[in-house]
């Protein structure tokens, strides 16, 4: 009988071992896919840090680039309208 039960032991104790392995296993997953969602979780707040300083700092160089552009366009009408003029006169 002391046989069996040695067995048995052996059986359940390499049973406990596949599952400690296993868990192992699994516990080494959760562990690599929390770094790498640390990861990204941070390039998301630098990301979300330097949107926040251009949303800050756009209004004033956005308007001041709407306004070169804006000028620009206006004299490359104007200069349309004039060169349609002298056609016109012709």
């Amino acid at each position: 009988m002391a046989r069996t039960e040695t067995t048995v032991m052996d059986e359940k104790s390499a049973h406990e071992i596949t599952w400690l392995r296993t868990l192992e296993d699994k516990v080494h997953a959760a562990a690599g896919r929390i770094r790498a969602l640390r990861e990204e979780n941070a390039a998301l707040r630098a990301q979300i840090e330097d949107l926040e300083e251009r949303l800050t700092a756009t209004p004033t160089e956005a308007a001041e680039a709407w306004a070169e552009e804006r000028e620009e366009i206006r004299g490359r009408v104007e200069r349309l309208v004039e060169h349609l003029e002298e056609l016109g006169e012709i």
